[in-house]
């Protein structure tokens, strides 16, 4: 706002010079008051009448400046005082952010408690361990004893050094223990080889201890690949492993040359393994990434109930499931709602583990949730565990499923139709709406499951590894990684000892020098 007037000039008013222009109003209006009134002025005094007139109306022009200047003072005395509110607002605010980030990055260090509603009071602090009363276990007593060591007391107490009296009495005690060999035993093997008039040739017998052109033994080789493969171990704590344990030295690219000619004989059985996976029931897929001397791929997982499949490609498109599952794949494709997974010519279930976990995101965070999403969820929710009571009343009923599969699809159906205003609930309402069918197989067919759990638990063990190594230096040790891989966590599947299998495929190969 600005003052024109012929006595002050253009005056600028802020809210910090209000008072001063006030105060130089006020003490001009005297100046141009008068006492005198038109009367009072001789007759014939043209020039004072006329004086008295403009000081007159100058009087009323400030007397309305000068309201408007008050009313303008109380409009902005009036902002200034929510400016200030909103400042202390947000500064508590600001505060609590803090304090927010805070408490977010000590999330990790902290147990995870359930959240409480005000009034609510406080459970008590479960007890660790089992309950009282519960049957005991430990480990059990070894049956095998292979020696017995005896523990002499001695005639005197080696506390005070008096003589014992009376007889001795005995107790037992079993100890398992590892026995590590050092040094390493050394073989020499003495091969007898004979002329063979038929052959025309020198013949010999195998030596199953190695394998060919190698001068460390089995035991060695797979224990490097176990340490690597299995439990994602970097080739310098193996070393280090080796040298403590057993006392062997073995150079970096000696124990990459192991592994590379392990992954390289478990051909065969890598093949018989993809042959295995395409005669399931049922496949779980997903994928995760993967880096080849820094560049992008992913690493692939086929999950059934006897197999763990790994493929590490450059693709994340449907080709490689569908070059994994072949032509003739009768089963049904187990995986989450990733468009690739959409093209493949197959039955296709769905997780409802990944449906519910984005309907349970649209719940949490702040400000809090619209009760629009609150209900989406929970209803969603409800019908999931519907489900899992219905199937679990009718069991293996074949009829009984199916009744369960069609009441259970029009409630769906129902649910996923409904007038749902926020964006992100119609979003997954349309999903629901897509793949329906997909969603409810597990309710006819026994050998499906809810969830993509197994394929999703098959992939930490390639995470933790990409952690440490950060992916593969090339092509070929990726395809390495991935066939050992898959026969290690295989084998564990089917409750296999790692070393006895894989010398058992291992020891038929021949072995020369």
């Amino acid at each position: 706002m600005f003052i024109e007037s012929s006595q002050f000039g253009n005056m600028p008013v802020t809210l910090g010079c209000y008072d001063r222009a006030m105060m130089t109003l006020q003490s001009r209006l005297p100046e141009v008051r008068s006492p005198v009134n038109e009367s009072q002025i001789p007759a014939g005094n043209e020039h004072l009448r006329q004086q008295l007139a403009a000081a007159q109306a100058q009087v009323r022009q400030l007397q309305a400046v000068l309201s408007e200047t008050v009313a303008e003072k109380v409009r902005l005395q009036a902002q200034l005082a929510e400016a200030q509110a909103l400042i202390t607002q947000l500064l508590a605010e600001n505060q609590r952010l803090q304090q927010a980030v805070t408490a977010f990055k000590q999330a990790p260090f902290k147990p995870r408690r359930r959240r409480q509603s005000q009034g609510e009071q406080s459970p008590a602090p479960k007890r660790r361990g089992r309950a009282k009363g519960h049957p005991g276990s430990g480990r059990k007593r070894p049956t095998r004893i292979d020696r017995t060591e005896r523990v002499s007391v001695g005639e005197t107490c080696p506390d005070c050094g008096t003589s014992f009296t009376g007889r001795v009495i005995e107790r037992d005690r079993v100890v398992e223990d590892i026995v590590p060999v050092r040094p390493t035993v050394v073989t020499r093997y003495i091969i007898e080889r004979r002329w063979c008039r038929h052959c025309q040739a020198f013949k010999e017998h195998p030596v199953t201890a190695a394998l060919p052109r190698h001068r460390l033994g089995l035991n060695v080789m797979l224990f490097v690949v176990y340490q690597k493969m299995g439990l994602g171990l970097s080739y310098g704590k193996i070393r280090r492993e080796l040298r403590m344990y057993f006392g062997l030295s073995v150079s970096p690219g000696e124990l990459v040359a192991m592994v590379a000619e392990v992954a390289r004989l478990f051909g065969p059985a890598y093949a018989r393994l993809i042959r295995l996976m395409r005669q399931q029931a049922a496949v779980h897929i997903d994928e995760t990434g993967w880096r080849i001397d820094g560049q992008n791929h992913w690493l692939w997982t086929f999950v059934t109930e006897v197999v763990t499949l790994y493929v590490i490609s450059r693709s994340r498109g449907s080709k490689v499931p569908k070059a994994l599952l072949g032509p003739d794949f009768q089963g049904v494709v187990v995986s989450d709602f990733f468009s690739a997974y959409s093209p493949l010519a197959v039955e296709k279930a769905k997780c409802w583990a990944h449906l519910l976990r984005d309907s349970h995101a649209l719940t949490t965070g702040k400000p809090p949730p619209d009760p629009e999403r609150v209900r989406f969820h929970d209803h969603l929710h409800q019908l999931f565990l519907d489900m899992s009571l219905a199937l679990e009343e009718v069991a293996a009923d074949e009829t009984g499923r199916e009744r369960v599969y069609q009441e259970m699809r029009e409630q769906l159906q129902v649910f996923a139709a409904g007038p749902w205003r926020d964006p992100d609930c119609q979003r997954l309402a349309k999903r629901i709406r897509k793949h329906l069918d997909e969603l409810l197989v597990w309710l006819r067919n026994p050998a499906v499951r809810a969830d993509n759990n197994p394929a999703e638990r098959a992939l930490r063990p390639a995470v933790v590894t990409r952690k440490t190594s950060f992916g593969s230096r090339s092509k070929h040790g990726a395809q390495n990684f991935a066939r050992l891989l898959s026969l290690i966590q295989t084998w564990e599947q089917q409750d296999l000892d790692f070393f006895a299998t894989a010398r058992a495929i291992l020891g038929d190969l021949p072995s020369q020098d």
